[in-house]
């Protein structure tokens, strides 16, 4: 999902980088996504209310508290700085760590599809993020994919193929939003909580730590 302030943030670094590269080509090539990003930014927004926005980022928020205590319990230090202090931008996304590789993190957001079989569906959406890291986790971590799944009781999405054709590999468990709507705070966070220690366990099992 990409927020106006990521849009922004874009924009001023672009102009900064351009001064020190004066090359046309490199100049389109940002302008186009730029241009990209901003349409994307208001897709994203659309039919998300102000007031609904934050009801959902409460929500987020006491599910990550209750999830922590969860993997606490089982010995899992888990930490979720905000994407302000993670990323320097202001974004409803929450990122979560648990492994000391910083390339490998967990998302929890939320998404309206505008493809594939949950088109045009409000999600709750947890994401297990491995972007660049092909051939190193990600094809290894699909061989135990089902084994997972079995785990948890649910399936588990992949990114659309021109989505991994860019380099962006993620394993994603999706949840109804009536989990939202319904303030299903304990149940979504011993999904997530599930999510993470199947996903975890995997992991250090292909030496991933």
């Amino acid at each position: 999902m990409v927020n106006q302030e990521f849009v922004d943030f874009f924009s001023r670094q672009k102009k900064a980088f351009l001064q020190e590269y004066k090359k046309s080509s490199a100049e389109k090539i940002l302008n186009s996504f730029e241009h990209w990003l901003r349409i994307e930014s208001g897709r994203a927004e659309e039919g998300f209310g102000s007031g609904e926005s934050l009801k959902f980022e409460n929500f987020v928020d006491e599910v990550l508290v209750r999830t922590r205590e969860i993997l606490r319990r089982r010995g899992v230090l888990m930490i979720y700085p905000s994407a302000g202090q993670w990323l320097g931008l202001k974004s409803s996304w929450r990122c979560i760590r648990v492994l000391e590789n910083k390339n490998i993190f967990y998302r929890v957001g939320r998404t309206r599809p505008r493809k594939g079989p949950y088109q045009n569906q409000d999600l709750l959406v947890f994401d297990l993020v491995m972007d660049g890291q092909k051939n190193q986790v990600f094809l290894p971590l699909l061989e135990q994919k089902g084994k997972i799944e079995r785990e948890l009781g649910e399936i588990l999405v992949r990114e659309l193929p021109k989505v991994e054709a860019t380099g962006k590999y993620r394993l994603k468990l999706v949840m109804p939003f009536r989990l939202v709507e319904r303030q299903k705070i304990d149940l979504a966070a011993e999904k997530l909580a599930g999510f993470i220690m199947a996903t975890k366990r995997a992991l250090n099992e292909l030496g991933v730590s």
